[in-house]
């Protein structure tokens, strides 16, 4: 492996890392939030292996914006931080205001939507960790806490944000066959 390899590497995984590390610190002192579902608050808090998971592929954004300012690509990471803003503040009131979306299937399908289609080169290994956690998502939010309606709203507004990428990548790729011609 090439040391840029190496690098992009602890640049994207160690923000992961730190991302998920200082939640597990913060939820471990603040405690973790009462499950929220479209109708009612259960008398159930959140598991570790529900709430944290996700802070990983939110990291994984926050460290591939590192990345591409690293490599001097400014139009994509001021593009993907737009995003990743708009992404974490929206997720945010999920837990804030108790709006009924769920803020962990707005940060998946973003995510999944960002490494599956807007992305050139495929990562394997970061669709693989965002299906894994959206999984764990999708078990707690359907089987254990039937609430199957703010996932998909969550999924639909995280799908939405994603159009912001989808858009440039097109309109950058059809400027590009112009000069080409």
């Amino acid at each position: 492996m090439n040391i840029m390899k190496t690098n992009e590497w602890l640049v994207i995984y160690g923000s992961g890392l730190i991302l998920t590390l200082l939640a597990l610190l913060y939820f471990t002192i603040i405690g973790y939030p009462l499950v929220n579902t479209t109708i009612e608050t259960l008398n159930l808090r959140t598991p570790p292996i529900y709430m944290i998971p996700v802070f990983f592929t939110y990291g994984i954004l926050l460290g591939e914006i590192c990345w591409l300012w690293i490599k001097k690509e400014r139009k994509k990471s001021y593009l993907l931080l737009i995003q990743c803003i708009i992404v974490g503040l929206i997720a945010l009131t999920r837990y804030t205001l108790l709006i009924p979306f769920s803020g962990h299937a707005i940060i998946l399908f973003f995510y999944l939507i960002h490494y599956l289609f807007i992305v050139d080169k495929k990562y394997l290994l970061r669709i693989l960790i965002g299906f894994i956690i959206l999984g764990i998502t999708m078990f707690y939010k359907m089987f254990i806490w039937s609430d199957l309606f703010t996932f998909l709203l969550g999924g639909m507004v995280g799908a939405i944000i994603s159009l912001i990428g989808i858009v440039y990548k097109i309109k950058n790729s059809s400027s590009r066959k112009m000069n080409i011609n």
